[in-house]
């Protein structure tokens, strides 16, 4: 793996990270994937908000912004990867910025009805900083949307050390319903909803984190995924993860 160089922002607390170790290298191989995974997200933000402006903070390669442009949203990204961006931006011209939530001039004084991150608020160094600066990104009512690993899920407590998403030190905190809830209410969101969040893998990705999890008895996991009906079909499964839905309250 090709070294990453991290720093981080005094404001935010978000980890910069440069160089090609930037968290990608998966992540084309993945596509159909991940757009099936961010569909559910989208879905799941139209009950609460039904159409508006959305800005994703670590947008990637713009998965999310397909699905939430195809679902009739006005939506943006920003990320902190120049090689995402600029992969990005190619597919979605004048909606795709590099850098930071506070140091994007081309939406500084904008506002947005979601804010919505994919694993991301475990890298962050000051989550309170960061909630607080997207909450001057958002109306009044506007929805701070989180993906992330939830270390009280039945999956953590089960796995144990190897829970797939101990990934130390590349994430920095851990949260359960509780404390995602306390985070969001001191730095201005009510809590609407915390749903398990579920992500769609290749069935031989399953089967290899099965076997892993298993070690060493993972010879009693048959290799299904040898089967030719079977190498490409993509299942529904939990990586232990929560989806949190957030309303920036009106003083905020």
């Amino acid at each position: 793996m090709a070294r990453t160089t991290v720093a981080v922002s005094p404001s935010s607390g978000v980890r910069r990270e440069s160089g090609e170790g930037s968290g990608y290298s998966q992540y084309e191989s993945q596509e159909t994937e991940y757009l099936a995974t961010f569909r559910e997200d989208v879905r799941r933000i139209a009950e609460f908000v039904p159409q508006g402006r959305i800005l994703e903070v670590g947008c990637g390669y713009g998965y999310f912004l397909k699905c939430a442009l195809d679902a009739g949203y006005d939506a943006y990204g920003i990320d902190l990867s120049p090689a995402a961006v600029e992969r990005a931006a190619e597919l979605y011209p004048g909606r795709v910025f590099h850098g930071l939530l506070e140091e994007v001039p081309e939406i500084e004084g904008q506002t947005f009805d979601v804010i919505f991150t994919s694993h991301l608020i475990e890298h962050i160094t000051d989550p309170a900083a960061f909630l607080r600066t997207a909450a001057r990104f958002l109306r009044p009512g506007g929805l701070v949307v989180m993906v992330t690993p939830n270390i009280k899920s039945l999956l953590a407590r089960v796995s144990g050390r190897r829970w797939v998403s101990y990934k130390i030190p590349e994430h920095v905190s851990y949260y359960g319903p509780r404390t995602i809830t306390d985070l969001l209410s001191r730095t201005g969101f009510t809590v609407s909803a915390v749903d398990p969040a579920y992500q769609y893998y290749a069935v031989p990705f399953v089967t290899s984190r099965v076997r892993e999890l298993l070690h060493p008895v993972s010879r009693l996991v048959p290799p299904v995924e040898r089967l030719s009906l079977l190498r490409e079909r993509r299942i529904r499964v939990t990586s232990g993860s929560m989806r949190v839905l957030a309303a920036r309250n009106a003083e905020a």
